[in-house]
C-alpha cells in the first residue's frame, strides 16, 4: 500500500505531503483544487511520460515522492525487479514486510530521474515494478473495458491460479512448436542459395586439402628460395669469414696475414708464459681459451653450412611454384595460412550441416506433429479453465450489478475459439467478449454496445469487487469512476468501494458525497490565493469538519443546516459499511 506521498513545485502544487491508510480512503475538494495533480503525480510514479509543463514556473524542478509496503504475496517479484535495477527494498522489522522509496524528478527541460530503492533506473524498470504494486482506474478504463484484450485479461484473473497454470503451460508448448516451425523455415529457405553456399564450400574444402599445406610453410618457403638465389654471394660471405678465422686459403689465393685462431693461440702463449709470473693473469687466460674454442666452432660450423648450400634449379623453380599456389590460397581465404586452414575446418563442419538439412526437415515434421498435438492439448485446457471461470465471474458480477441498481442486468462471458495455431497468440487460442443485458427486456450485446458511461462505471466496479480476492495490487486509485451516477445508486457504489477495501487499499477521486461518506479516511484538497500564487493544500478531515465537507458536496453550502442534517445521516449509514 502507499504509505505516504510528498510532492513539491508540480503544476498548482508547491508542496503538499499526504499520510495514507488502509482501508479506503476518499480524495474531494472543488472542481480545479488539485486533485487531479495528485492523481497525475502518482501516474508519473507509474511511469507515465513527464512533461516539462508540469514544472511550476518559480521552481527549478518538480519532485514526487512516495513509499509504498507489500506484503510476501507479491514480495518476490517486486524484490527481483527492483535489485535486478540496483535498487534495495527494506525490510519492515517483525512483519515479514518490504518497504520501497520511489521518486521522480521532472526539470525545466522535461528531462528527469528515477530512483527505485535509492538507484536510479529507466522508466521501464519503474513502470514494471510499479505495475505489481498500483492500479489505477479511471474514465479511460471505459475504454479498456470495450476492448477484447482487457477483457481477456480480467477473465484470466477470474480464473486465479488454475487459470495461470493452465496458461503457462500454453505459452510453453506454443513455444516449442514455434521453435520448431522457425527451425523448419530456416533450413526450407532460400534452397537454392544453399545450394549455391555448397558448392562454394565443397570447392574451397577440395582446394586447400590438394595443397597439404601446414602452418608457416609460405614463410619456409620464401626463406629457402632467398638463399639459393644468393648462393654465390652467401658462399663469399661464409668462406671470407672462415679464411679470417682460420687462414685457410683456396689454391692459388695469396696467402693471408695470421689467422684470428692463429693470433688468439698467440695470445693463449704469452698469457700463459705471464700466468707463471703473476697468477692473477689466470682469469684473462681463461677468458681467451674459452673464445678460442668458442672460434674454432664457429669455423666448423660454417664449414658445414657450405657444404649444405646448394643451387639445384629444378628445386628452386618448385619451390618458387610453391610459394605462388600458396600466395593464391591466401588471397581466396585468409591472410594466412592459418587462417586458411581454420577457414577449411569450419567449412566442413557447416557443410556436413547443410548436407544433413534433409534428414533433419524429416525428422522435423514428426517433431512439429507433436508439438502441435501438445499445444493444441494445452490451449483446449485452457479454454476449459477459462469456460469455468466466466460461468463464476457471469454471477459474481451480475450479483454486484444487482447491489448497484441494476437488478435485472444479465452478463455473459463469450469465448470464441481461434482454430488456426499460426494465428495463436501467448494468450492462448481464445478471443472473449462481455456480453450485457441491462435490463430486463434488453439483449445480450457487447459491452462496446449498449453500455452507457454510468453502466460501465457500475460494470467496472462490480469486476473490481468480484475479483477482490484474485491476486489483487497493493493499492486500487478510482478517478472520478463514479461518473454519471448519484442517489441510491451512489449510496451502492460507495458501500462496494468499502468492501473492496476490506482487501486492499483504495483510494477514490470523487465528487459524490455517498460515496465520500463511506470512507475510512477522508482527505479535502484546497487551493488557496496567496500575493503571487496559488497553493494547494491536503488536509485530513474529520468530525465536524468532514461534516462541513459533506454538507459542501451535497449542497454547495458549508453551514446548510438541511445538507449538515443530510450529511450526518449519510455518514451514520457509511459508518455500518
Amino acid at each position: 500500500m502507499i504509505e505516504s506521498l510528498t510532492i513539491s513545485n508540480l503544476g498548482i502544487i508547491t508542496a503538499a505531503s499526504i499520510e495514507l491508510d488502509p482501508g479506503l480512503t476518499v480524495l474531494t475538494g472543488e472542481t480545479g483544487a488539485g486533485k487531479s495533480m495528485i492523481l497525475q503525480s502518482i501516474g508519473l510514479l507509474m511511469g507515465d511520460r513527464a512533461s516539462a509543463e508540469l514544472v511550476l514556473e518559480s521552481a527549478d524542478r518538480a519532485r514526487v515522492d512516495c513509499e509504498v509496503t507489500f506484503n510476501e504475496s507479491i514480495g518476490s517479484r517486486v524484490v527481483a525487479l527492483v535489485e535486478e535495477s540496483g535498487g534495495e527494498c527494506e525490510e519492515i522489522e517483525n512483519s515479514g514486510d518490504r518497504s520501497l522509496l520511489i521518486s521522480r524528478e521532472i526539470s525545466h527541460s522535461g528531462r528527469g530521474r528515477i530512483f527505485l530503492g535509492g538507484r536510479q533506473v529507466p522508466a521501464s524498470a519503474l513502470r514494471q515494478v510499479s505495475e505489481n504494486l498500483i492500479a489505477l482506474h479511471g474514465q479511460s478504463d471505459q475504454v479498456l473495458l470495450r476492448d477484447g484484450v482487457k477483457q481477456l485479461e480480467l477473465l484470466d484473473r477470474a480464473g486465479g491460479e488454475g487459470t495461470i497454470n493452465a496458461k503457462n503451460a500454453f505459452q510453453s508448448a506454443l513455444r516449442e512448436y514455434r521453435k520448431l516451425l522457425k527451425e523448419q523455415a530456416s533450413l526450407r529457405a532460400s534452397e537454392v542459395d544453399q545450394q549455391a553456399r555448397i558448392f562454394v564450400l565443397e570447392q574451397g574444402i577440395s582446394e586447400i586439402s590438394e595443397l597439404n599445406l601446414f602452418e608457416g610453410e609460405d614463410d619456409q618457403a620464401a626463406q629457402k628460395i632467398s638463399v639459393m638465389r644468393n648462393i654465390d654471394d652467401l658462399n663469399g660471405c661464409v668462406e671470407a669469414a672462415r679464411d679470417w678465422l682460420s687462414g685457410a686459403v683456396d689454391s692459388g689465393r695469396e696467402t693471408r696475414s695470421a689467422s684470428v685462431v692463429e693470433q688468439l693461440g698467440e695470445i693463449a702463449k704469452l698469457l700463459e708464459h705471464g700466468r707463471e709470473l703473476d697468477g692473477k693473469l689466470s682469469a684473462y687466460l681463461d677468458r681467451v681459451v674459452s673464445a678460442l674454442t668458442e672460434l674454432s666452432d664457429v669455423d666448423s660450423d660454417l664449414g658445414n653450412y657450405l657444404a649444405g648450400l646448394g643451387a639445384d634449379p629444378e628445386e628452386l623453380s618448385a619451390l618458387e611454384i610453391r610459394v605462388s599456389q600458396l600466395s593464391t590460397i591466401k588471397k581466396k581465404y585468409g591472410a594466412s595460412l592459418m587462417e586458411v586452414i581454420t577457414w577449411r575446418q569450419q567449412a566442413e563442419k557447416e557443410l556436413e550441416t547443410m548436407l544433413s538439412r534433409d534428414s533433419r526437415l524429416d525428422e522435423l515434421v514428426g517433431e512439429i506433429s507433436a508439438a502441435l498435438i501438445s499445444a493444441t492439448r494445452e490451449a483446449q485446457a485452457l479454454t476449459l479453465a477459462r469456460t469455468e471461470a466466466a460461468k463464476r465471474l457471469e454471477n459474481s458480477i451480475e450479483f454486484e450489478l444487482g447491489a448497484l441498481s441494476m437488478p435485472f442486468a444479465q452478463v455473459k462471458i463469450e469465448l470464441e475459439v481461434e482454430p488456426d495455431p499460426q494465428l495463436w497468440t501467448r494468450s492462448g487460442c481464445d478471443r472473449v467478449v462481455f456480453m450485457l443485458a441491462a435490463h430486463e427486456s434488453a439483449k445480450f450485446l457487447p459491452l462496446a454496445r449498449c453500455a452507457s458511461g454510468g453502466e460501465l462505471s457500475r460494470v467496472m466496479l462490480a469486476i473490481e469487487v468480484a475479483l477482490a480476492g484474485e491476486d489483487p495490487v497493493p493499492t486500487m486509485i478510482f478517478d472520478e469512476v463514479d461518473a454519471g451516477i448519484g442517489g441510491t445508486v451512489a449510496v451502492e457504489v460507495g458501500r462496494r468501494l468499502a468492501k473492496l477495501a476490506l482487501h486492499t487499499q483504495v483510494i477514490v477521486v470523487t465528487h459524490l458525497p455517498q460515496v465520500a461518506a463511506f470512507a475510512d479516511r477522508h482527505l479535502v484538497v484546497e487551493k488557496k490565493a496567496a500575493a503571487n500564487s496559488v497553493q494547494t493544500t491536503v488536509a485530513l478531515v474529520d468530525g465536524d469538519a468532514r461534516v462541513r465537507e459533506i454538507t459542501r458536496m451535497l449542497s454547495g453550502l458549508l453551514d446548510s443546516e438541511h445538507g449538515g442534517a443530510h450529511a450526518i445521516e449519510l455518514l451514520e449509514l457509511g459508518a455500518k459499511k
